[in-house]
Formats: C-alpha cells, structure tokens, sequence
C-alpha cells in the first residue's frame, strides 16, 4: 500500500510543524521485523514531551526496517515546518565495524537514513554500540579536554566490575595507557539541523532533524527524561551537544518512572561541548 502524502501547505497559510518519530527495528535477528517491533519508545516519549509547547503536532512514526532500501517518494512528504525525531543509536558504522559489536543495530540503507547519516558524520565518524569516536568538527566544540573525550570506548554488558547497568565508559583510546581507564560514567549526545541537505544522487529535505540517544537503552531514556526537564532549550538549539552522565547509584530495582535520573545523588549531568 502506497504512503498517503499530505496536501501541500498553502504559501499563506503554512501548516503547524509536525514531529515525526523515526525508529529501528527491534525483532530478534531470526524474526521477520514488525511495525509494532521498535526500539526506545519511553525515550522518545521523554523528549516528545517538549514539542507541543513549541507548536509542533504529532505526525506519525516512521519505521527504518533493516536492510529496507527504499526511495524517498515512498516516505510521508515532508516540509520545512516538520521535524524528524530519532531516540536511538544511529548505526552509522555497525556494519562496518572492525571489532563487531554483541549489540549491532541494523541499518535500513533508505535514502531517507542517508540525508540523516550525513548529518550525523559531521559530528560522530564513528559510531557503534562499543565505540565512538567524535570527528574534527566536534572536537572543536569540546570545552573538556579533548584528548579524553574524542575517542571511547564502552562495557558491552553489565557485570562485577561494572554493576550499574549501563554503558559505562571502558577506556578513553586517545589517553595514555596507564589513564585510560574510565570511571562509572557514559557519554549522550543531541543533535539537531534545520535542514537535509541532498547526498549521493538523492536529493535534500527542507526539514529538520533532531536525534538525542546514548550508548544504551538505558542511557538514552535517562538523557532524554534529562534534557525534558533540565534542558528543554537544547531541542530548538541547531549544533551538536555531548555530555557525561556520571552515576552514583546502579539503576533502581523496577523503577516506576524514568523520573528517578533526576536526583542529584543517583545522577551528576557534566555538558561537555559549546551550548
């Protein structure tokens, strides 16, 4: 069934700006990926919170189905108002890790990943869920020091040595041996442009892209409850922002709400970059 595309706004009466929540698959690597099968749904709804307040209206979601290439006349039209959303760990170098991650998202290699993949490098030249490393551009945004920051390093599971049930920060590969060592933090990063400038053959977007995401799920919800109610400004803010999530506490047993990331004694929030 062909996408139904949304009369285009008249030039004198421009439509509200629409949120659109793009998502990854979450199927089991043997299943047959489903609509219904996405990845950090609470994490989205954290940072969706803040668009209504700035006059965007829900739009729908768009799913990026693994090894799913499609063209961009088969997504919903989308105009200079709109804003697209992401609350994941963007795959931009899984497939071609050296050292492949246990935990691999699979990209969807449509072209509609592909304006956002661009954006994305100019900031992160690498990324999986073990390591990360921040290009050239970034690290001029850095106000820390940017040996340690640029490239890391991170636990894959939880275990004795690292209980708290993220991402923690392994090593930090630029530093020398003897301190690389990391502590019990992780890193979360946001990110927005206005636009989507065209790559490749396939041609640019006039809307704008917001993706804000750990290393984790955990991480990812704990950022984007974070940035709704600490720092809803960043959401409007174009550039690139990373910041260190410090934990005191492991994560709660069951925890009601995300809510609990807010007290100071579980969590110490340190904004690494220019804001």
């Amino acid at each position: 069934m062909k996408t139904r595309k949304p009369s285009k706004p008249h030039e004198s009466q421009p439509a509200p700006g629409r949120y659109f929540r793009l998502t990854y698959s979450n199927a089991a690597p043997d299943d047959v990926p489903k609509l219904f099968q996405d990845r950090d749904g609470t994490a989205f709804d954290e940072l969706a919170a803040t668009l209504p307040g700035l006059g965007y209206q829900f739009g729908t979601t768009i799913h990026f189905y693994p090894n799913n290439e499609r063209p961009l006349k088969e997504f919903p039209a989308l105009y200079a108002n709109d804003l697209l959303v992401l609350t994941t760990r963007p795959p931009l170098t899984d497939r071609e890790a050296l050292s492949p991650p246990r935990r691999i998202i699979w990209s969807s290699e449509n072209d509609l990943e592909k304006l956002i993949f661009k954006q994305l490098f100019q900031h992160i030249s690498y990324c999986t869920r073990k390591n990360i490393k921040l290009t050239p551009a970034a690290q001029e945004r850095l106000i820390a020091d940017v040996s340690k920051w640029k490239s890391l390093e991170f636990y894959e599971h939880s275990g004795a040595t690292h209980p708290l049930g993220v991402a923690l920060i392994k090593k930090h590969l630029a530093l020398p041996q003897k301190v690389q060592r990391g502590t019990n933090s992780t890193v979360a990063f946001l990110f927005r442009a206005d636009s989507l400038p065209g790559v490749d053959g396939t041609p640019g977007l006039p809307c704008a892209l917001l993706a804000s995401f750990g290393m984790d799920g955990y991480s990812t919800l704990i950022w984007n409850t974070i940035v709704r109610l600490k720092y809803p400004h960043l959401v409007t803010q174009p550039g690139f922002v990373m910041a260190e999530l410090i934990f005191k506490k492991p994560i709660p047993g069951n925890p009601l709400t995300p809510e609990f990331a807010t007290d100071p004694a579980f969590l110490e929030v340190n904004i690494l970059t220019k804001t």
